[in-house]
């Protein structure tokens, strides 16, 4: 199989590639990402394999520095979109990426590969992205999506219906209340939270396939969530929620808006982005109510290309941490 390494993709041939995976595309490898990394003055690059003129695998690259050291980080990816010969690609993709990953003076390369069938990886050394989630087929009926949900959360996306909860869609002007609602649910659920920076680029700088959604009533905001709508899936990327209001269930309500939004526009699936029982016990048990099946990455793996380097890098936040 010859393979050909390629950086000139253009955006239409690179968002054809993406837009032909069988449960919608991986947003953290679109164009979409690419803007939102760029907007935070990342550098970012893009690299395809054609064997025959056609793509066989892909990986954009999002180039950060810490501690004065380069790392690259290939988000969700490298994607493979070959049945055949995956062993091969997976051997040219990898040498190819290391030789560019030094040619930058990166000290580190990061990856997490989709798609790559039956190839035995090495367990993965940490988990950037969730490694578990929970996938909605939205090509069932609005009525079998309800009936596979537990009974308790139709309950209650009923109870929410009756007691006037409201869902719109937020402006830029609303990222604020998003990020305080935000800081809450952070503090009594005991995860971290992004910048306020990081909430707004995505709604700004995403054409759109990012947006923010509210749930109020009688005008104060409840919960709120950003979603992405991108090439046939959609995604719960972030969620927040108030300590009051909370006996009209908002959030169960927001949900399933944007499931129904998520069907309108032809989606395949919707993704809940992270169940975890022991990081997130109460998060997991509200998307597990909405049903669905699992779906389970391999994790974050890690690539030493400067040993010296990395070993300084490693020592010194080690020491961070410490003070």
């Amino acid at each position: 199989m010859e393979l050909k390494m390629i950086d000139n993709l253009s955006d239409e041939n690179w968002d054809r590639a993406l837009a032909g995976m069988a449960e919608g595309a991986e947003i953290l490898q679109s164009g979409v990402w690419r803007s939102i990394n760029e907007a935070a003055s990342l550098k970012v690059y893009r690299y395809g394999w054609q064997s025959l003129g056609e793509v066989v695998a892909f990986a954009q690259v999002l180039e950060s520095q810490k501690g004065g050291f380069k790392f690259w980080y290939v988000p969700r990816g490298p994607i493979c979109l070959t049945a055949e010969n995956g062993k091969e690609v997976w051997d040219k993709l990898i040498a190819d990426l290391k030789l560019k990953a030094r040619e930058y003076n990166a000290i580190a390369l990061r990856f997490e590969p989709t798609g790559w069938g039956e190839i035995n990886f090495w367990d993965a050394q940490t988990h950037i992205q969730p490694p578990h989630t929970l996938f909605l087929d939205l090509k069932k009926s609005e009525e079998e999506l309800l009936q596979e949900m537990h009974q308790k959360t139709r309950y209650n996306i009923r109870l929410a219906e009756k007691r006037g909860v409201v869902i719109e869609q937020g402006r830029e002007a609303d990222i604020e209340s998003f990020y305080s609602l935000m800081q809450k649910t952070t503090t009594r659920d005991r995860f971290r939270g992004h910048s306020l920076a990081h909430y707004r680029r995505l709604i700004t700088a995403s054409k759109g396939a990012i947006q923010l959604w509210l749930a109020k009533k009688d005008g104060a905001l409840l919960a709120a969530g950003i979603f992405s709508f991108y090439e046939g899936r959609a995604i719960y990327m972030h969620g927040a929620s108030g300590d009051t209001g909370r006996e009209h269930m908002a959030p169960f309500l927001l949900q399933w808006r944007m499931i129904q939004k998520a069907k309108a526009e032809k989606c395949l699936v919707y993704d809940f982005y992270g169940i975890d029982e022991k990081k997130w016990p109460g998060v997991t048990r509200f998307k597990r109510g909405f049903g669905g099946y699992e779906k389970n990455y391999l994790g974050t793996f890690i690539i030493v290309l400067n040993e010296l380097s990395f070993t300084i890098y490693s020592l010194l936040a080690r020491l961070r941490r410490l003070f």
